[in-house]
């Protein structure tokens, strides 16, 4: 049976019946679906022209309008290739095709005891003295995220950077979270080996195509810092991660790494090194430790705030030296994928929406070009869009729509010939599950050092996601304490910031490595109150007037 991928031309032979969503992630084709097939998304929507047997499942009928299943609109997820058939695909899952999926330039495969990870795996020695990134040319910040996968290129020795580039992580077709990728890899070696296989081609392909930009031969890079959360740094080293699977996460280790850059299939000059930096407690990695380096909280005085919103929300908090950390599954809706028609930030996303006298006006990427449309929305877009519909009585403090979208369970926030962008009452959970996981988990890392919001002296908001949202309706909604506008900083980056300050030897590898194990975790899962928190922050809060949350 050939299964044909269009417009791109991409032809498959499978000789049993297979599902079509299998087929595709293991053949490098993303369809859009973050639940790793599970059925349970509804988002890995695909036209099947040729072969549809239009046996629908009942996951597509609760998934679909009726006029995609009259079009043949079918999930990838649901569909069973049993002949010949034509699949086309949609315009975001092409375009990621093209920008995201990457040729293997070393052409190197895990076929050797030193390439592929096991549940064998032997860490290398972390105390190896050469690894000094001063001794280097040209130095690698890298930046693993679940999301995305970030890199910076450094002059070491002149202390400037020479380019930034970030792509998805092709892991995220095995699922949206940790827990998703984490289940895949528990489930076959075979599978860690795929997972890790990924990760390291996609990095390598980041640091040749920065290299290609900046005219630097790759043997004259010499160091790469990679910053990752706890399961990233895992599936990047080859570790198992059955161990992060539960709590209390018995058994997992937090320390760093070096690695020769053939034993991970990086292509910088072999006898240069690679440093996995060293992850804290729980679900909170290195990454975080990069962000705690980058804002000095290893030194700071009065109570500071650190919060790394995403598909974990890291959460640090500072007083006079001493560090707490803590976790929390937010979930994707931050990163858009859980929404009903979310997306990354890219062209045609809406991030901003205001609505004055029943009217809604959005702004969205890419808006100053006429030939580009609204498409969906993003996570800093779902925020507003909850926020304007909280002050303007269209939902309630529950979160629940009222009046006309009440009925319909959704509102449309932009149509034009035919094409909407709507905001679901489904979607609205999702962002009440995930702003309540992040308040709740601030309120007890308070509350077990004995420090009221009020007492905050400052709030860091790291992450490319932090530096896009309207601080006002974070607050309106209850994401984030009030507080001064100069009291909240966007840091960005801090886990390639962190990763940076060690490339130039702003702060030692020594040092970094004391910050880290001086860090205490605070494991949420194991905390009694956590639920009610959670309860109670998932609601909207109530003000005794309504109020304008206006832009930053």
């Amino acid at each position: 049976m050939l299964v044909t991928f269009l417009p791109n031309n991409i032809k498959i032979q499978t000789e049993t019946v297979t599902n079509l969503f299998q087929i595709a992630r293991e053949n490098g084709i993303d369809l859009g679906g973050i639940c790793s097939g599970n059925k349970t998304c509804g988002k890995c929507k695909v036209l099947i022209t040729k072969g549809n047997t239009r046996e629908f499942l009942e996951e597509e009928r609760n998934a679909l309008t009726e006029e995609e299943l009259t079009s043949g609109i079918r999930l990838a997820c649901c569909f069973l290739v049993s002949e010949d058939t034509c699949v086309i695909l949609k315009e975001n899952s092409r375009s990621k095709i093209s920008s995201e999926v990457f040729i293997n330039r070393s052409g190197r495969k895990a076929d050797s005891p030193a390439d592929t990870p096991s549940r064998n795996f032997k860490r290398a020695d972390t105390k190896d003295g050469s690894c000094n990134p001063l001794s280097y040319d040209y130095g690698i910040a890298l930046d693993i995220g679940t999301t995305s996968v970030a890199a910076e290129l450094w002059n070491i020795k002149a202390g400037e950077r020479l380019g930034q580039i970030s792509v998805l992580n092709p892991q995220h077709r095995y699922g949206a979270d940790v827990i998703s990728r984490i289940t895949y890899a528990m489930a076959d070696e075979a599978h860690l080996i795929r997972l890790t296989e990924l990760i390291r081609e996609c990095c390598n392909n980041l640091v040749h195509e920065l290299a290609k930009r900046h005219n630097i031969k790759m043997k004259n890079i010499g160091f790469l810092a990679a910053a990752a959360n706890t399961t990233m740094s895992h599936l990047f080293s080859g570790r198992p991660v059955d161990l992060l699977s539960k709590v209390p996460f018995t058994g997992v280790s937090y320390d760093s790494e070096v690695r020769k850059p053939s034993d991970m299939g990086i292509d910088i000059n072999p006898d240069g090194c690679i440093y996995i930096m060293p992850g804290i407690g729980g679900h909170v990695g290195s990454d975080t430790l990069g962000c705690i380096i980058a804002a000095g909280l290893g030194y700071t005085k009065g109570p500071v705030l650190l919060v790394d919103i995403g598909t974990n929300g890291e959460i640090v908090l500072a007083e006079h030296g001493n560090i707490t950390v803590c976790s929390t599954a937010a979930g994707p809706a931050f990163e858009g994928a859980s929404l009903y028609q979310g997306m990354r930030a890219v062209e045609g996303a809406i991030t901003q929406v205001d609505i004055k006298q029943g009217k809604i006006t959005v702004d969205y990427i890419g808006s100053d070009n006429p030939d580009i449309k609204p498409a969906g929305i993003c996570g800093s877009g779902i925020i507003e869009a909850v926020s304007e519909l909280y002050r303007n009585g269209i939902m309630d403090a529950t979160g629940r729509l009222s009046g006309e979208a009440g009925n319909r369970n959704y509102i449309s926030l932009w149509e034009e010939k035919g094409k909407e962008v709507r905001i679901t009452q489904k979607d609205i959970r999702e962002l009440q599950l995930a702003k309540g996981a992040i308040s709740a988990g601030m309120k007890i890392l308070l509350k077990k050092q004995g420090i009221g919001p009020e007492d905050v002296d400052k709030i860091y908001l790291a992450g490319a996601f932090g530096s896009s949202v309207n601080l006002q309706k974070a607050v309106h909604i209850g994401l984030l304490p009030e507080k001064k506008p100069n009291q909240i900083e966007y840091m960005g980056n801090g886990s390639l910031a962190g990763a940076a300050r060690l490339i130039l030897g702003k702060i030692s590898i020594r040092e970094a490595e004391r910050i880290g194990k001086s860090a205490k975790h605070l494991e949420l899962a194991l905390c009694g109150e956590f639920e009610e928190e959670f309860m109670n922050a998932v609601s909207f809060p109530k003000y005794k007037s309504r109020h304008r949350a206006g832009r930053k």
